[in-house]
């Protein structure tokens, strides 16, 4: 459970009972781009229902929930260049600032260190304060695209065929992670 002010959330692993349910979640969180001109990510369409099922059966997906039950937020795990990646967070912007994005990477690494992943990558737009300035402060830094694998180099040929990059620019970032007591 984590409290922030009178409000609770419980982070835990997602299920297949999530999935009809992290599309509005997801919409929610992408419509704060319209904000920084990025309409095109906040009209975007959400991850499919079949693709949070699969996540959720391969461990992969985690939710922010009220005490109601209602998902609030989630996040999304991977793998690029025998690394952990950090696919998607998002996180409803009525429960924003709440620590509840922090926590859901939070569980993102600790499944990356139990899967014995020392590095966790993700890419996300330069400029968005909400974006690389956050990371930059939970220890990710950029890398530079000449200075990572061939999955994440494909990641970002995605992104760029998808018009992301015309957009805003977009970095990959790392954090060299750590278990808990390890200095």
């Amino acid at each position: 459970m984590r409290r922030t002010g009178t409000v609770t959330a419980r982070l835990r692993r997602g299920s297949p009972a999530d999935a009809p349910k992290l599309g509005a979640v997801e919409r929610a969180a992408a419509a704060r781009f319209r904000a920084v001109g990025l309409d095109v990510i906040a009209e975007g369409r959400p991850t499919a229902v079949e693709e949070y099922l699969a996540l959720a059966e391969e461990g992969r997906l985690w939710v922010a929930e009220t005490d109601a039950g209602i998902p609030v937020g989630l996040a999304i795990a991977g793998s690029v260049d025998g690394e952990g990646y950090l696919a998607e967070v998002s996180v409803h912007p009525d429960r924003g600032r709440q620590g509840l994005g922090r926590g859901l990477i939070a569980c993102v690494e600790t499944w990356a260190l139990e899967q014995g992943f020392q590095s966790l990558f993700l890419t996300t737009f330069r400029d968005v304060p909400w974006n690389r300035p956050y990371y930059e402060i939970l220890e990710f830094a950029v890398r530079s695209e000449d200075h990572v694998g061939p999955d994440l180099r494909a990641v970002r040929a995605g992104e760029k065929a998808r018009g992301l990059d015309g957009l805003s620019p977009r970095v990959c970032m790392v954090k060299t992670l750590r278990r808990c007591g390890a200095v």
